[in-house]
């Protein structure tokens, strides 16, 4: 494979996407908890917030939408780059609201950490022209976004009265991108630390 051929094979962005959809067609970063995280978080995905677990189950996002379609020789780059980053581990929850924005999510711990990992993937040349983040990033797992802040109210305080907290050793980082239906599914993934060159193929 030729280091200026994409990694992956993209969607072709649908006349039902909505306008910002069409920001992730090329994907972006993200970290995947492992079970059993990832089965309780989706279970209240899918319980109070059905239309962001088809997009996409469990995760954390990192980076901004790429802006282009992530080349073998980005792959390449990023592996150097999360090479030199040991695994996390990571805390996540309680439940939380970022104020005057209706929604629920899981707070992620150490979020410093997490942050210098994404500064390390966005210095990559594969996010030059990438369009800049609106907010200062702040680590998080969404449990509920398409919701008004009644719906969002009534969600924390159901999730107050579970065991809602807990920790992860976070070993890799994944890239995702949306198909047609646009939900996302892992295209690649790289371990923490370790230099791995070619990363092999996870495309679904």
């Amino acid at each position: 494979m030729h280091e200026d051929e994409p990694v992956t094979t993209y969607a072709v962005a649908s006349d039902t996407w909505a306008p910002w959809h069409q920001k992730y067609l090329y994907g972006a970063f993200y970290l995947f908890p492992p079970d059993p995280v990832r089965e309780r978080v989706n279970a209240w995905r899918t319980k109070f917030d059905p239309s962001s677990q088809a997009i996409c189950e469990a995760h954390v996002s990192l980076t901004v939408p790429l802006p282009r379609p992530l080349t073998v020789r980005d792959a390449a780059e990023v592996s150097v780059v999360l090479a030199t980053h040991a695994p996390l581990d990571l805390q996540w929850g309680p439940p939380w609201q970022y104020p005057g924005i209706p929604g629920a999510v899981l707070r992620i711990e150490p979020a410093a950490a997490v942050a210098a990992l994404v500064t390390a993937l966005e210095s990559c040349a594969v996010f030059q022209g990438a369009t800049p983040r609106r907010y200062p990033f702040s680590p998080h797992m969404t449990v509920a976004e398409f919701v008004d802040q009644h719906q969002t109210e009534a969600i924390l305080a159901v999730l107050a009265g579970e065991e809602a907290t807990g920790q992860w050793r976070c070993t890799a980082v994944s890239y995702a991108a949306p198909d047609t239906a646009f939900h996302f599914t892992k295209r690649r993934v790289w371990l923490l630390g370790e230099d791995v060159k070619c990363p092999a193929s996870t495309d679904s």
